[in-house]
């Protein structure tokens, strides 16, 4: 079965059901487990469908518009693992680079452990967890992204230019030998500017990420460090 085949398949039946175990797409399809959970990865980064514990749902313009609210549900500890090793770069009196995103909401804590860091960031989602905890917080300017909550744009280019970051911590929907993707091309040139103004950049992702494909890479593997909830990449 080629792929458009099986994405077309998975459609149809959450269409029907709005949800679909994973043991259930493995006995309908019969195909492999990593195949499946490939397919399951490419059709949320395409906004079709939303991966939960166990299967998948059908993504509705309801639960499309709080597309943020459902991310932060999904690999809680994972994100928990990779913030904490991703702390550990920190260092007192950084100018840092936090990207907009759930796995990179969760450094926000760790930051307190240091002093005098001031965040740079174009996640409209961070700033009131930035401010309640009295982080000094910049934040660009842009359009934002109604999924990601994301700056992007002409003006966020423009914001950029203003700054110099010790750290940038950026996210990335896909991992694969050629680089670190998305599937915004708005957020795609912003990530690329972000890395041109760092000094260095750790991108944080889980795992799952590596099951993904077709997007639009933002920078090579040797341009950024990756942090998984297993650590960093050597």
């Amino acid at each position: 079965m080629l792929k458009i085949e099986r994405h077309n398949l998975i459609m149809e039946l959450l269409k029907k059901k709005n949800f679909l175990k994973l043991s259930d797409l493995l006995k309908i399809m019969k195909i492999s487990e990593a195949t499946i959970r490939r397919d399951l990865t490419e059709l949320e980064i395409n906004k079709k469908l939303i991966r939960v514990h166990g299967g998948a749902k059908l993504i509705s313009k309801k639960n499309f518009e709080s597309d943020m609210s459902e991310k932060k549900k999904l690999h809680i500890n994972e994100k928990n693992k990779i913030a904490k090793k991703g702390a550990e770069f920190l260092e007192d009196n950084q100018k840092i680079f936090l990207d907009a995103g759930t796995t990179t909401g969760a450094l926000i804590p760790h930051i307190l452990e240091k002093n005098n860091i001031e965040v740079v960031t174009n996640g409209y989602s961070h700033i009131e967890m930035l401010i309640k905890n009295g982080i000094k917080t910049f934040l660009i300017a842009g359009e934002v992204k109604k999924t990601t909550q994301a700056l992007v744009g002409p003006l966020a280019l423009l914001s950029l230019k203003n700054f110099n970051f010790d750290i940038a911590f950026l996210g990335a929907n896909a991992i694969t030998e050629e680089g670190y993707m998305t599937p915004d091309p708005d957020e795609a040139i912003v990530k690329e500017a972000i890395l041109k103004k760092a000094e260095r950049t750790y991108i944080l992702a889980d795992t799952s990420k590596f099951l993904a494909d077709k997007s639009i890479i933002f920078a090579e593997r040797n341009e950024a460090k990756l942090i998984t909830e297993k650590g960093e990449e050597k």
